[in-house]
């Protein structure tokens, strides 16, 4: 089986193509390249982490047959844990310059280890109890929705009927007639008896309980008479015909 190619790297001579590629301008071991790509790492910001590994994730892709994104995290991911791990254990304090360095290469690598950790859409980074213990917290959640999504079920469903009002046939613009003036009816002091924020509630309050001739009304066929502002008319808007005026709604004689 071919040797899999991870990253890419520069020209052996000349300016390197892009500052993501990885090696020396001229001979190197190409058997390190895992030091070359920490040693990029490094040259990196922390909001870079993802541009460089899909820099090089995209370039592994192309030049491996049959090759998938978590062989390619595996592979970085190891490479990062490897390295924090002899870090941990080469770090020599007494030489200040030495740890200083070790230092600032310790904190990138979790940062990118966390951001690797951040991606990992296979759950490698983690172990068998982290995830366990993600799932079971999701569980609690679902179950817990799924009383609150009950609960609210229960107190829609007081308001359902499976009974509706029934208009005789060729009568339902009359209804509608009485609906819409209804709705321009105002008080003394100036508000509207009946108020909603959308026009559509008039009508699926029409479609969802009333009939006509025990057939269910369409949406399409009244909307046009519920315009969403009345004070603006747009073109779409209808008039109920004259013939469909029965009822006028007319203010009570003051009481004593």
């Amino acid at each position: 089986m071919k040797d899999r190619i991870y990253f890419k790297t520069r020209p052996r001579f000349g300016k390197a193509q892009h500052p993501f590629d990885i090696g020396m301008p001229f001979f190197w071991w190409k058997g390190h390249y895992d030091l070359h790509f920490l040693k990029r790492l490094y040259e990196r910001t922390q909001g870079e982490f993802g541009t460089y590994y899909d820099h090089h994730l995209q370039f592994f892709l192309q030049e491996n047959e049959g090759a998938s994104e978590i062989e390619f995290f595996r592979h970085v991911n190891d490479i990062a844990s490897d390295e924090l791990g002899k870090l941990i254990a080469d770090d020599k304090r007494e030489s200040k310059s030495k740890h200083r360095s070790i230092v600032q290469q310790k904190k990138m690598l979790r940062a990118f280890l966390a951001h690797l950790a951040s991606i990992d859409r296979w759950n490698t980074t983690r172990t068998k109890g982290e995830i366990i213990a993600e799932m079971e917290s999701e569980i609690r959640e679902l179950k817990e929705l799924v009383v609150q999504l009950t609960k609210e079920l229960k107190e829609a469903q007081k308001l359902e009927t499976e009974g509706y009002i029934n208009i005789p046939e060729g009568y339902l613009l009359t209804l509608v007639d009485i609906m819409v003036k209804l709705r321009k009816q105002a008080l003394k002091d100036g508000r509207e008896l009946v108020f909603s924020q959308f026009a559509m509630v008039w009508v699926k309050m029409i479609c969802r309980y009333f009939r006509e001739d025990r057939q269910p009304i369409s949406i399409d066929t009244i909307r046009r008479y519920f315009p969403a502002d009345l004070k603006d008319l747009k073109e779409k808007y209808a008039e109920i015909p004259s013939k469909n005026k029965l009822f006028d709604i007319v203010p009570a004689k003051k009481r004593r």
